[in-house]
């Protein structure tokens, strides 16, 4: 009975992380959809990989009450969502980077989402929960 439901109608590939937990390829995931039905099976090839998503907020609601939550993660490129096998829980995570790929050169410089930060310079991002 629980899903996500994401603020805007999403069109998101799943990018796939193969058994050492590098990415390798990606299939349609989200196609012009809000809405994620939550169940333990979905995590059974590992953790569901969104890049590059227009919504800055996620909920995790339930067709069986009223309470929920609300994730705020502008700013971040990505949303990694993944769960134990068979676990009661979802863990939400908003990610500045990702694993590496397949065809990574082994460069941080190069990696993926690596922020570069030049000396007396910030970088800031935010995220922030409210439970209802």
């Amino acid at each position: 009975d629980y899903y996500l439901e994401f603020e805007m109608n999403e069109t998101a590939k799943r990018h796939l992380l193969n058994e050492n937990g590098l990415l390798d390829g990606s299939e349609d995931f989200l196609r012009d959809a809000n809405r994620i039905n939550l169940s333990k099976e979905l995590f059974y090839r590992d953790a569901i990989v969104l890049k590059q998503l227009q919504s800055g907020m996620v909920s995790l609601l339930s067709e069986k009450t009223e309470r929920g939550l609300n994730f705020y993660f502008d700013g971040f490129p990505s949303l990694g969502l993944w769960a134990a096998k068979d676990a009661d829980f979802i863990c939400i995570e908003p990610w500045c980077g990702v694993s590496d790929s397949v065809r990574s050169n082994g460069n941080i410089v190069s990696k993926e989402g690596i922020n570069c930060v030049k000396a007396g310079r910030s970088f800031r991002v935010v995220w922030s929960v409210e439970c209802f």
